[in-house]
């Protein structure tokens, strides 16, 4: 039974919501996977591991992981990249995408704006040859695997300074297509455009060692509904935190944060209140690691967040 309503899950995300990008709940440890603009934006290059484990207790279930790094060139250009692989019985999806962003000082000191673009390479495979299709019985399933490999494209713009920083970005802009649809699927199966916005506000609640960080991410796919991550994080010395957030979609989510050195540590826990896969599940674990690297190119940039 679990297996079917997994099968089911998996598969309404894939007709529902055509191949979006997978995402991940802490975006702000790894943001520049979100937004091109990023690239270069901290004042060191971030080399950042996440991964994700969804609805613990299904096997099969949806695992994902991306490894990224990004940073200054010279005073004004940053490049960045990143590579992501989504499991999730019977779907694959491996994406590349390489970033390039460029930094307008506006003020010198406290404020930058920066305008970026992103190519991607997605892989993606559906493997319908798995014994487990039996036990749905839904005729509108091939017998056969399918595969394909295309190219898109995003762009962003940011704004930052010491204390804030807001964003948007744009994915998948040529919507490319997968040309042929699943045999029987009353839909096509084309990228669709995904609109992020972003931001966030820094304030100090107590001498210099406590800040506290409200922040928003809105996610907008074309034909749906938009999904908004509210969040807020706690600061002690500005690198290590605790946060709480809630996802418009009935998810709650616990974080924690914290370095050694020049490597920070997080991790988040998920748990969703709505939908059928959920009393069967026991939620969503979340880790994430990276490492700071100092570069003579970061020194000018004034960042946001040490982490």
């Amino acid at each position: 039974m679990r297996k079917i309503l997994l099968i089911l899950g998996v598969l309404f995300s894939i007709n529902s919501f055509a191949q979006q990008e997978p995402l991940f709940t802490q975006y702000y440890v790894n943001d520049m996977a979100i937004n091109p603009a990023i690239s270069g934006s901290k004042t060191y290059n971030p080399l950042t591991i996440q991964t994700r484990k969804q609805w613990l207790g299904f096997e099969g279930a949806p695992l994902t992981t991306n490894i990224s790094y990004h940073g200054a060139l010279n005073d004004r250009s940053a490049m960045g990249g990143y590579l992501m692989f989504d499991k999730a019985f019977p779907s694959l999806q491996a994406n590349l995408h390489l970033n390039y962003a460029y930094h307008i000082p506006l003020d010198y000191d406290n404020v930058n704006l920066s305008f970026g673009l992103g190519a991607k390479i997605m892989y993606h495979n559906l493997d319908f040859n798995k014994g487990d299709f039996k036990e749905v019985g839904d005729p509108k399933l091939s017998t056969n695997s399918y595969d394909k490999t295309l190219g898109d494209a995003s762009s962003g713009t940011y704004l930052y300074g010491r204390d804030f920083y807001f964003g948007f970005a744009v994915s998948n802009l040529f919507e490319s297509s997968f040309n042929t649809p699943i045999e029987g699927s009353d839909n096509g199966n084309d990228e669709f455009r995904n609109y992020f916005g972003m931001g966030a506000y820094r304030f100090l609640i107590m001498n210099n060692d406590w800040h506290l960080e409200p922040s928003f991410l809105i996610r907008k796919m074309q034909y749906q509904k938009s999904v908004s991550d509210l969040t807020t994080r706690i600061f002690y010395l500005q690198k290590n935190w605790a946060g709480l957030t809630y996802r418009t979609n009935g998810t709650a989510v616990f974080s924690i944060g914290f370095v050694s050195n020049n490597m920070h540590l997080s991790y988040s826990y998920d748990h969703t209140f709505a939908g059928e896969i959920m009393p069967h599940t026991l939620g969503t674990h979340e880790i994430g690691i990276s490492f700071r690297i100092q570069t003579l190119a970061t020194q000018r940039h004034i960042g946001f967040w040490e982490y």
